[in-house]
């Protein structure tokens, strides 16, 4: 008797537990982001697709949840969030938009200028800068001022398809600056052919902005759902202490 009591309470615990499970699976779903191949922070060759894929996996953790990315070029990266195929995608500046929902930040980060050592250039406000070929990456946001000025036609521009092509035209003098992240140059410092060039360029002393990258969701209900549960998860730990240790034991010195 008392081994079939005993036999009955084990089922009963067995079922309890694999319910649940059962439950606690059903719960979990699974973000899906679009990206851009943007080491250190996103790319599909880094370790979990980068610095910031991580801290976006490490705050859903906190929620029961989890993470895919799929890393696009970055203008079908945008698109596919507009178009409703994705939820949403990242890292992303902050800007003024109806189109997109943007999370709390994912960490701080500086962009600034790269220039050729031989020919520096000289500027204390954006505006001193109409008198350079400005290089940027088609597609990215820049400053708010840089891209006015791109848009009205006072600032001389040329555009690349990523941040390496840009270091490479501006070695060779096609352009006489470009916007780029200093932790983006620091990892590229890194590449083959980058490397090569390294000693003709320099990162200008003054630094543009220090820029805090997001999530951009869709303006839609989905978009909303997952914009509360990530930045729940965001809150439950130190973001920039996280990305500043990223960035120390990915970049070299």
């Amino acid at each position: 008797m008392i081994s079939a009591l005993s036999a009955r309470f084990n089922i009963l615990c067995l079922s309890a537990l694999l319910t649940l499970i059962i439950s606690c699976n059903a719960m979990t779903e699974t973000l899906e982001l679009s990206t851009l191949e943007w080491p250190p922070f996103t790319g599909s060759q880094l370790i979990d697709a980068g610095i910031t894929s991580q801290i976006v996996e490490q705050a859903l953790s906190y929620e029961g949840h989890k993470l895919n990315v799929t890393v696009l070029p970055w203008n079908r990266a945008i698109r596919m969030v507009k178009i409703g195929n994705i939820v949403g995608y990242f890292p992303e500046y902050m800007m003024t938009s109806n189109d997109f929902l943007f999370s709390n930040s994912l960490g701080m980060s500086p962009i600034g200028l790269l220039e050729r050592k031989a020919k520096p250039i000289v500027w204390s406000k954006e505006s001193d800068l109409n008198q350079y070929v400005l290089g940027v990456v088609n597609g990215f946001v820049n400053t708010v001022k840089i891209d006015k000025m791109i848009l009205d036609g006072s600032q001389k521009y040329e555009t690349a398809n990523n941040e390496r092509q840009n270091i490479l035209k501006l070695a060779a003098g096609r352009i006489d600056t470009i916007v780029i992240d200093v932790n983006v140059y620091q990892y590229l410092k890194s590449d083959p052919q980058v490397a090569k060039i390294t000693p003709l360029v320099q990162m200008n002393k003054k630094v543009l902005k220090q820029k805090s990258l997001h999530i951009a969701f869709g303006n839609n209900p989905q978009g909303e759902k997952w914009l509360a549960i990530i930045n729940r998860g965001l809150s439950k730990f130190d973001v920039q202490a996280t990305m500043d240790a990223s960035i120390q034991k990915t970049i070299q010195p």
